[in-house]
């Protein structure tokens, strides 16, 4: 099935997901449904710093978002993804 790029382009009639609800997202594709709270840390869900980079690549608004990493290693809980990216806008 082809989908023209008018109807690619059609919003959210949602409206725009929070950084939360798209971190939620992002983790659920790439770990299934997990319970997530902004204090779970992402080691207890598996996540190693691979996982955290697929996870952030599906967050980023731009394929070509730089990540600083160094920055990584301050992210250790959901909240602290969430922020991460909320730094990107």
């Amino acid at each position: 099935m082809t989908v023209s790029a008018t109807e690619q382009s059609l919003p959210d009639p949602t409206g725009p997901a929070s950084t939360a609800d798209r971190v939620h997202a992002a983790v659920v594709r790439r770990l299934g449904e997990q319970p997530l709270t902004p204090d779970t840390e992402l080691t207890a869900l598996g996540v190693d710093s691979l996982m955290l980079l697929r996870v952030l690549g599906d967050l980023a608004a731009d394929p070509t978002q730089e990540i600083d990493p160094y920055q990584l290693a301050d992210v250790v809980t959901v909240a602290d993804l969430v922020a991460f990216v909320d730094s990107w806008n």
